[in-house]
């Protein structure tokens, strides 16, 4: 059992102020909020994602989000789900946030496919309902599942990004967890209402074809995604 965590376990280099501020003027920022830079492009095409801790008293104190996104690339190359190539875990020297180097997944969105017009309604429609039921019989909880998160890769392959927040079970999902992991896709209603009735019916038609569900979690799907997605 510990041999199994420990091909999970990423061990955590010091990041200085200095090396950070050289990192940030030699790069591109991608992201940023009022607490700063969240995400900077290097000139070799890597990325740099900084993780703050909110809270003092926080359970991220003892296991930090840039350490559960490290695991949770190494836990998606295990069971052959495309992601982020992890390089480096860093600490900052001076207070108590993280960092993640990585090489990110080649490819687009979902979001950008379906934002740059002339998409294959169809196409899309295959590729994430059989992506989806993918990570469900894999036992894999996405709680970020939206399009924006969801890369098409050039190979025609389907892969995740912003992977700090999901959970890997070693069966597939039950019933309820697949009924919530709709309703998160479903938060996101901007890219499903654009894409229209036609994309969402395929969709679950794929899902359902190769999740394995049973009859009556079939049926609980449909009536729940009927609450969500009125068109």
């Amino acid at each position: 059992m510990f041999l199994y965590f420990q091909q999970f376990y990423f061990k955590s280099q010091p990041l200085s102020k200095v090396m950070f501020d050289d990192m940030c003027m030699q790069g591109k920022v991608i992201e940023q909020d009022e607490r700063g830079i969240k995400v900077i492009e290097l000139p070799n095409g890597d990325m740099l994602k900084v993780f703050r801790v909110r809270h003092l008293l926080s359970g991220t104190q003892l296991y930090t989000h840039a350490r559960r996104f490290c695991r949770n690339a190494r836990r998606l190359k295990s069971i052959n789900i495309p992601t982020v190539e992890v390089k480096k875990l860093f600490y900052f020297k001076d207070n108590r946030h993280a960092a993640v180097l990585y090489s990110p997944l080649v490819g687009m969105t979902l979001k950008e496919y379906v934002h740059k017009g002339g998409v294959d309604i169809e196409y899309l429609a295959q590729k994430l309902g059989t992506f989806i039921a993918t990570l469900h019989l894999k036992g894999v909880h996405f709680h970020s599942l939206h399009t924006g998160n969801v890369v098409i890769t050039p190979q025609g392959e389907v892969g995740l990004i912003d992977i700090s927040d999901m959970s890997i079970y070693p069966w597939p999902l039950l019933c309820n967890t697949r009924v919530r992991s709709f309703k998160r896709l479903c938060r996101y209603t901007d890219e499903i209402e654009m894409l229209g009735a036609e994309f969402w019916q395929s969709l679950q038609k794929h899902y359902f074809k190769h999740s394995l569900c049973s009859p009556w979690c079939k049926d609980k799907i449909e009536q729940a995604n009927k609450k969500l997605i009125v068109f």
